[in-house]
């Protein structure tokens, strides 16, 4: 299964095609829990709800050259809407959160054009 970025949102005239993330991405909510206590001891507790908004982080290991093209398309496109379809075939709008956004190097692999691998973690927020 393959994961799918396009961009810009909704009329999309770019699509990057990575392999599916490593183990480990996350899930969650965007909100915010803060605790404060006050002089007498209460403690407080308030949350910044972003409207049930989700927060993802993929991890990738791609070839140098799916790398380069990850960080072309991620120039390309920062702080535009964009549409992800996961590995799971689940479809999400929303905006690359990271910044920055860095591809570092891991190894090298005999199977790859290039031998070289680079990881990078992509954030996600849901629009």
């Amino acid at each position: 299964m393959s994961f799918i970025l396009r961009a810009p949102y909704p009329a999309a005239r770019t699509t990057a095609l990575l392999p599916s993330p490593k183990w480990g991405d996350s899930k969650s909510l965007a909100a915010t829990i803060k605790t404060l206590r006050s002089l007498d001891g209460t403690l407080y507790t308030y949350v910044k709800s972003r409207n049930s908004r989700k927060k993802f982080q993929w991890e990738f290991e791609l070839s140098r050259n799916k790398a380069l093209e990850l960080r072309e398309f991620i120039n390309s496109y920062r702080g535009t809407l964009i549409q992800v379809i996961d590995h799971d075939t689940d479809t999400w709008v929303g905006y690359l959160r990271n910044n920055p956004f860095e591809l570092s190097g891991v190894g090298r692999a005999v199977n790859w054009p290039g031998g070289e691998t680079m990881q990078i973690m992509l954030e996600f927020e849901q629009q």
